[in-house]
């Protein structure tokens, strides 16, 4: 290979090693001009594409230009100015800054040796939304609620308590000491005449020294607080200030009333504690998630000597196959079980978290390269040993795990330190899984599976070398008598494997591959229909259409010329309209669904249920039934959210006179509750598996 072919493969690489991280990326020169950023910086800042190759701009140009979050700031000005400081100082520390969209990032800005700045943005939306939701639970408090930092800073203090200092004229600040606090509250006259310097002293320190002890404090208005505060494990204070006024009067019942203040104060810090745990917590595995794992990770390398520290990625071996076989029900008790199991094989301090769908990750610390092969090949011995037992069946498994270790002359960040660990992971299961793989360029392996194919590379070649299928799952009325079949698409690797939709269509939708896959899905579906006609059956075929590319006039046109070409088809084929609330407005998509419906083709709106906008898209579309999202009907039996919605929806589609279908059926019970509750359509593992088209065909 010459050297400049060389160097253009570099910086292919590179560039598909940059988007495939979940962190928007910017690289700034030592002019402050852009020199590098990834497709993740794009999606969270998407007013910065009318600029269009943002290569060699100022970060004071990008971020001057005008964009949602300025809505959301009382002075835009002083933002920007705040913002470049920030970028300029690019000391490390994180910080954070809304989005358009209404989320929020982190950011991290470092400098390097010959004066650039590299830049990272962290999504934190998910978080600063569990913080609301707790912010709005302690305001309603009735008690007196305050937070204090490992530094006895103050972090937080709810209504009941900024309202008790307010008697006085004060407003808390945050970040005041608790006895700055107390200064200017005897000073102000909050306090009863007989609280003087020295017990405001012995009260500060009896609440800083004990957990047990409480604390009653007199106010000049004849109210009486009683304070108690709790250190938590990782060094905050929790302290509760209860107005026991009516209980002073009452001295015969104040024993009682401590031991419930007490009972209390344990119930807000174990409160507040769980918030801190869902927000770090995968809720179906209840093991440390990605935010977790992340976190631990940056503080092992903030600490400055990480020494003898691995992380490996876990993948399940064929996991679809088991998904594919016992359905989505039970393939979440299957990863349960696999959680639980391996978390039994490690050590007390190793990390093991969920990283998503089938994938998990270890961190193991203070043991070498032997110890810690030792350790993952045990894992992947034990599991394989293991058969697990779910749904009447057993399944026995086996781990592909890549390792990386944090120290040496490999990489030094969080991303790319999880990205190594994907990396050797994959070669594990590209040299036939079942196995530990080392990160070392050095390895030929390795260094290969470095330069694979981008998702796009790949949906390109599917499209090109006809490596896309359609698979069909039969829809059944209430007496089992299949009325007709929705395709499903999917894309067959390398190796022959087929690939979820879930697996390539989000990259799809990223890189904007949608309307040429949907193109194909129309092609195939009439094809397949005109067959159904051919045979005399009365039955169809119901295609998926993405909402955008329903929305693209160019779309509309190929779609009109396809129907053209297959005269009667109509009779035979139905729309189902999909990814709603990707389109700004969604009335884009209406006069061509009306063309539709004249022609004779049915209209279905997709995914019913699942998502935020499903009411708003039945009012404004026009379609002849509704698809109840498969989410809805597994959770039937046990969650009375989806229970009402799904009874709603019935109740509509029969006003509306819509017909409606009940998807992911899979088992008797779930069956059996929606034809209380009026459903007559389904759709389901328990009627019939998607099976390759020409199959059914046959």
């Amino acid at each position: 290979m010459t050297g400049e072919k060389a160097a253009d493969f570099d910086a292919g690489e590179l560039a598909a090693a940059l988007d495939s991280l979940g962190d928007g990326f910017a690289v700034f020169d030592d002019k402050d001009q852009l020199i590098i950023h990834n497709r993740r910086f794009l999606e969270m800042f998407p007013f910065l594409e009318q600029l269009g190759d943002l290569h060699g701009f100022t970060f004071f140009a990008l971020a001057s230009v005008p964009s949602g979050e300025w809505a959301r700031m009382s002075q835009p000005e002083d933002y920007v100015a705040e913002r470049i400081r920030r970028h300029m100082s690019a000391d490390g520390e994180p910080f954070e800054v809304p989005l358009e969209g209404g989320g929020w990032a982190q950011v991290r800005e470092c400098r390097t040796d010959n004066g650039g700045i590299v830049c990272s943005w962290s999504d934190i939306s998910h978080l600063k939304a569990a913080e609301s939701k707790l912010l709005e639970a302690i305001d309603g408090i009735g008690e007196c609620f305050v937070l204090l930092g490992p530094d006895g800073r103050l972090l937080l203090a709810n209504a009941c308590m900024r309202q008790l200092f307010a008697r006085a004229g004060i407003t808390i600040m945050l970040g005041q000491s608790l006895p700055e606090l107390f200064a200017q509250a005897q000073l102000n006259g909050l306090f009863a005449e007989q609280v003087d310097t020295t017990f405001i002293s012995e009260c500060l320190d009896q609440l800083s020294q004990s957990s047990d002890e409480r604390v009653e404090i007199p106010l000049r208005d004849g109210s009486w607080f009683l304070a108690g505060h709790r250190r938590m494990d990782n060094g905050c204070t929790v302290g509760i200030w209860t107005d026991v006024t009516a209980q002073k009067r009452r001295e015969s019942e104040l024993i009682a009333v401590r031991e419930q203040l007490r009972q209390q104060s344990e119930a807000l810090a174990d409160f507040a504690r769980l918030v801190a745990l869902q927000a770090r917590s995968d809720l179906l595995t209840g093991l440390p998630n990605r935010f977790a794992l992340e976190e631990r990770l940056d503080q092992l390398l903030r600490d400055g000597e990480p020494r003898n520290v691995w992380i490996g990625m876990i993948d399940i071996d064929h996991f679809k196959g088991v998904n594919d076989a016992v359905g989505h029900t039970a393939a979440d008790e299957l990863l349960r079980d696999v959680a639980h199991f391996l978390r039994a094989q490690l050590r007390g301090d190793d990390m093991l978290a969920r990283f998503g769908g089938d994938e998990f990750a270890i961190v193991l610390t203070n043991i070498d390269e032997r110890d810690a092969l030792r350790i993952a090949r045990r894992l992947n011995t034990a599991v394989h040993n293991n058969p697990f037992h779910i749904a009447g069946r057993a399944f026995s498994l086996g781990l592909s795990i890549g390792l990386v270790r944090a120290t040496g002359s490999g990489p030094q960040t969080v991303s790319s330190l999880i990205a190594a660990a994907d990396t050797a992971c994959y070669v594990a299961k590209e040299s036939g899984r079942d196995r530990v793989q080392l990160y070392d360029l050095g390895d030929p392996k390795v260094n290969n599976t470095q330069q694979r194919l981008s998702w796009a590379e790949r949906i390109q070649m599917g499209l090109e070398l006809g490596r896309f299928h359609l698979h069909l799952q039969a829809i059944v009325d209430h007496e089992h008598r299949v009325l007709g079949y929705e395709a499903l698409i999917r894309l067959v690797d390398e190796e022959g494997a087929y690939c979820q939709p879930s697996q390539f269509l989000p990259a799809a939708q990223r890189l904007g591959l949608m309307g040429r896959i949907d193109a194909w899905v129309c092609r195939h579906a009439i094809g397949y229909a005109m067959r159904l006609i051919s045979r005399g059956v009365h039955q169809y075929v119901s295609m998926n259409v993405g909402a955008h590319s329903l929305a693209d006039t160019g779309f509309q046109r190929n779609l009109m010329d396809l129907l053209d070409m297959h005269p009667g088809v109509e009779t035979a084929l139905r729309l189902e309209v999909t990814e709603t609330e990707g389109v700004e407005d969604i009335g884009e998509i209406v006069g061509f669904l009306h063309e539709l419906r004249q022609r004779g083709i049915h209209v279905y709106l997709d995914d019913f249920g699942n998502g935020y906008n499903s009411f708003e898209a039945l009012k404004r579309l026009p379609v002849d039934g509704i698809k109840i999202d498969w989410t809805v009907t597994r959770d039937l039996l046990s969650d009375p959210i989806d229970k009402a919605l799904m009874k709603a929806a019935i109740s509509i589609a029969r006003s509306l006179q819509l017909e409606l279908v009940a998807e992911g059926v899979e088992d008797q019970t779930q069956l059996t509750k929606l034809q209380e509750l009026g459903a007559t359509i389904y759709q389901g593992f328990l009627f019939h598996r998607p099976t390759d088209a020409e199959t059914v065909l046959a």
